[in-house]
């Protein structure tokens, strides 16, 4: 939630109806946020961008561990505990209803953001852990339910808003309060705008536009006795890029994406590699590797999966989850199957393979792709109405047990008449 929303929560819920309280549970329900503002104006001030700092420098370790104490569901409830004990020695002490005060507002705001938080989700319990819990939940990722969550939020803060100016003695807490309630409004009237965008289509989805980081993706290892693929961040001849090296290893660099298509169809990306894998045969599970792959995970109609194969997924589910969408377009440099040559994977008839590249003719060379996702979700599974779930970048030699070298770069989504936009 945004940091005024826990500044007002705390002051309605915890202050009640003391000013002294009020103020306590007020400047406490917001520090939580308070190093970050500090990083961030530390950044600036160094020549960071925006982008860079929240795609890059928020995941580093050393802020990560920061916002791990400042959010810390250890520190809020001790502080809690203290307050109440200081409260049983003295009940007619004032600072220990102070302290009850800022640490419930404290506490309020490390527990809302561990249920709204994915990726950037706190290690709430460091140092004894650095587990995360990724919500399913965002307060701001639309495809995660961020655009009630932030309907919702802005409704209550004007709401608690509108509480406290009433409670309010002096001029200046109102005014304070008026402007805390403005960020509101400004969301909803934001909301309005793009979702009447939103009726005539978006220009361009970004899915992967690595020059501000690799928020959002991850690596997902399929079979945890094989080694997996190393996927980092780099620049191949100017060009921000993941770099993946395989070296008998498999695994998936991916990310979930909820998109219908019917507006963006057009999936756009650049790659390179060093040289195919020259064992590879596509058509064989012993061969099924390739030095780069693109794979885009479909949810399809329900109406176009037959019992049998319904069955099938469920059963596979139980093991892979995720990794087993309804259907999967694969986009592969394959070693020597010809260009344009399109058929079953060798281990499932769900996942179709698509070679655009062959060879080592263009290997240390970009090369840019663009593909129509619901012309080729049709001629493969008879369906124009499926949606995109997922996008994955696999490098893998563990079939083969050989090694390989590729990088991906600029992934999006655009309208069918549009051009792809590769960065510079």
């Amino acid at each position: 939630m945004q940091t005024q929303t826990h500044a007002l929560i705390g002051a309605y819920f915890f202050g009640r109806r003391d000013p002294a309280l009020m103020t306590a549970a007020a400047i406490a329900g917001a520090t939580p946020d308070l190093p970050m503002f500090v990083i961030v104006a530390a950044l600036r001030w160094m020549g960071h961008s925006g982008r860079e700092i929240f795609g890059h420098d928020y995941f580093q370790p050393w802020w990560q561990h920061i916002n791990g104490v400042a959010h810390s569901l250890i520190f809020w409830p001790l502080l809690l505990v203290a307050g109440l004990v200081a409260q049983r020695r003295s009940p007619s002490a004032r600072s220990p209803a102070i302290l009850l005060a800022a640490a419930a507002g404290g506490l309020a705001h490390a527990c809302i953001d561990f249920l709204c938080h994915r990726e950037d989700a706190h290690m709430h319990f460091w140092p004894l852990s650095d587990w995360k819990f990724v919500s399913p939940i965002s307060y701001y990722d639309p495809a995660h339910f961020g655009v009630p969550v932030m309907i919702l939020e802005s409704m209550l803060g004007l709401f608690l808003a509108w509480r406290l100016v009433a409670l309010a003695r002096r001029r200046w807490s109102r005014g304070l309060i008026v402007v805390a309630a403005l960020p509101y409004v400004a969301t909803l009237v934001l909301l309005s705008i793009n979702g009447a965008r939103a009726q005539h289509g978006a220009d361009i989805v970004p899915l992967g536009q690595f020059a501000t980081g690799s928020s959002g993706w991850s690596v997902t290892r399929i079979d945890d006795k094989v080694a997996p693929t190393r996927y980092t961040l780099t620049r191949k001849d100017g060009v921000a890029a993941i770099e993946a090296h395989a070296n008998r290893s498999q695994a998936l660099f991916i990310r979930d994406v909820d998109a219908a298509l019917d507006q963006t169809p057009i999936l756009c990306w650049r790659w390179r590699i060093a040289g195919v894998v020259d064992r590879a045969d596509i058509r064989t599970k012993s061969g099924d590797d390739q030095a780069a792959r693109v794979l885009v995970g479909l949810m399809l109609p329900r109406s176009t999966l037959s019992l049998g194969t319904r069955m099938k997924l469920a059963l596979g589910r139980a093991r892979f989850g995720k990794l087993l969408p309804d259907g999967a377009l694969n986009y592969v440099w394959d070693n020597k199957a010809p260009v344009g040559t399109v058929l079953p994977n060798a281990f499932t008839d769900r996942a179709r393979m698509f070679v655009l590249q062959s060879g080592n003719g263009r290997a240390g060379k970009w090369v840019s792709e663009r593909r129509d996702l619901i012309a080729d979700m049709k001629s493969q599974f008879g369906t124009t109405t499926g949606k995109m779930m997922l996008i994955a970048l696999a490098t893998d030699t563990d079939n083969t047990g050989g090694i390989a070298d590729a990088a991906y770069a600029d992934l999006h989504l655009v309208r069918r008449e549009a051009p792809c936009r590769f960065e510079p």
